[in-house]
């Protein structure tokens, strides 16, 4: 089994809720057994600057990489060839630690390790890269290929002018002929893709994890921190897994001169799709008789988009017996929490029929909410990070504060004749005060605005976490 590589811990997690740096940091944090390349499992640990800056990456708060090598602000930068980690093993009755660099760690299934062809990065890579050379294919024959057709190797080879991707050809066909409900998705999303004229265009080239997408990538990378991080990864500003590109039919320099989301990379992205120059489209698996196709982020402003929402409540049903806050929106709601047992990770969960399981993070809830209150009215109002407002929690210091807080919001948080007393605040874990503060936080912001305030921020969560947000790309998906 290979090892992780820096640039691994960049990349999606398999199990999806951000990148790869995020299954080891969840590890570290919960004290789970990692698999490490001297062998066997072993008990991860590191200090708090780490661990914070760990956390920041996966918040959106520091860059993960840049394209820029003499760029040190980043992730990589700061952490290559670092022994930073220690691997705890237990060697019969005795704890044996080793210092161990990121790359020292196994890539596991947790990472996106291949197991076979149905999951992990490399069949990620496999069926999106099949999605280019069968659409291809059926490009070239300008008709529909019966879903029941066993497409051959030659059949693909023959449109090798039209694709780039980063799986050969041999690999993406194997894995096809492996995976027979692959060959006919492959096949469906070919159809329906190209059959559908509002996205035809004679001259495209179809590319996964190659030319073109690296440009869009990097300056991505470029862009983000510009506009204050707005996402915590490429996937919520574009879910997009391949790429149709016109090559030659505009100059690249018309995207890469962009500096901000709207009004300039994302226009310039709309301009192109319209024009059937470049268009970026996500992919499912196609288990129905017939793919559909969707248009999103096609309207930039605000004002125009059809998926506004309204504020409906935020609070607890108590506030001693839960550390849960939950956020109500129209037709959706977020459970806000600690996410681990120590009581330094808080983030959001969405769950309704049209965000099923997006996360939000407390970097993410500080960005979107001092873009709607101003400038220090964020998560971190008092605090400068969630290892700041943990650390605070284990001192004793956020006790007071939370005693505040949970009186002048009381109707919110608080059962009917409910007792809000200084001493059982005082008395509780860590973990606990450290999610009740961020989630008082949270109530205490959003209702000393105004409706139209709390309007802006439920529209702004949604769209975030269904990748549909005024900064996010315009792309078209395929399921």
């Amino acid at each position: 089994m290979a090892a992780m590589s820096m640039g691994d811990y960049g990349k999606p997690a398999p199990s999806g809720g951000g990148i790869r740096l995020r299954v080891l940091y969840d590890a570290i944090v919960n004290r789970e057994l990692i698999d490490v390349e001297t062998g066997g499992k072993a008990l991860i640990m590191t200090s708090d600057e780490v661990i914070e800056d760990m956390k920041n990456v996966i918040d959106g708060k520091m860059a993960f990489d840049s394209p820029n090598k003499t760029d040190t602000n980043n992730f990589v930068s700061k952490y290559t060839r670092k022994n930073v980690l220690r691997a705890i093993k237990k060697q019969g009755r005795k704890n044996v630690s080793t210092e161990i660099g990121f790359t020292k760690i196994k890539k596991t299934s947790a990472f996106g390790s291949n197991k076979g062809s149905g999951g992990g990065a490399d069949a990620t890579a496999l069926f999106e890269g099949a999605a280019c050379w069968v659409t291809a294919y059926r490009y070239s024959l300008n008709k529909n290929i019966d879903p029941e057709y066993i497409i051959t190797l030659e059949d693909l080879k023959s449109v090798a002018s039209s694709v780039s991707t980063d799986k050969s050809v041999e690999d993406i066909h194997k894995f096809l002929i492996d995976d027979p409900s692959w060959m006919k998705s492959s096949i469906r999303t070919a159809n329906k893709l190209l059959f559908y004229d509002s996205y035809r265009n004679n001259n495209f080239k179809f590319y996964r994890g190659t030319g073109i997408v690296n440009l869009i990538e990097k300056h991505y990378q470029k862009v983000n921190p510009l506009e204050g991080r707005p996402f915590a990864n490429i996937n919520k500003w574009t879910p997009a897994d391949i790429w149709m590109y016109e090559e030659g039919s505009f100059d690249t320099s018309i995207i890469t001169n962009e500096l901000t989301f709207q009004g300039g990379f994302n226009k310039v992205l709309l301009d192109l799709l319209k024009q059937k120059k470049l268009i970026g489209v996500s992919l499912k698996k196609v288990e129905t008789a017939e793919a559909s196709i969707k248009a999103y982020n096609f309207v930039r402003h605000s004002s125009e988009l059809a998926n506004r929402k309204k504020f409906v409540s935020v609070g607890s049903k108590t506030l001693m017996n839960s550390m849960d806050v939950y956020f109500y929106g129209e037709g959706y709601r977020i459970q806000f929490r600690a996410t681990d047992a120590e009581g330094k990770t808080w983030q959001g969960e969405m769950i309704g029929r049209a965000a099923k399981h997006g996360k939000i993070g407390g970097g993410v809830m500080n960005y979107q909410l001092e873009a709607v209150y101003g400038e220090g009215n964020g998560m971190w109002r008092e605090y400068a990070s969630a290892s700041t407002v943990s650390a605070a929690a284990r001192s004793g210091a956020l006790d007071a504060k939370i005693y505040q807080l949970a009186e002048k919001n009381a109707q919110y948080v608080c059962d009917d004749g409910e007792v809000i007393d200084l001493a059982t605040i005082s008395g509780m874990r860590p973990q606990w005060k450290f999610s009740k503060y961020l989630g008082l936080t949270l109530v205490d912001i959003l209702m000393s605005g105004n409706k139209k305030q709390r309007d802006e921020v439920a529209t702004r969560i949604f769209l975030y976490a269904t990748s549909s947000s005024d900064d996010s790309a315009p792309f078209i998906k395929v399921s």
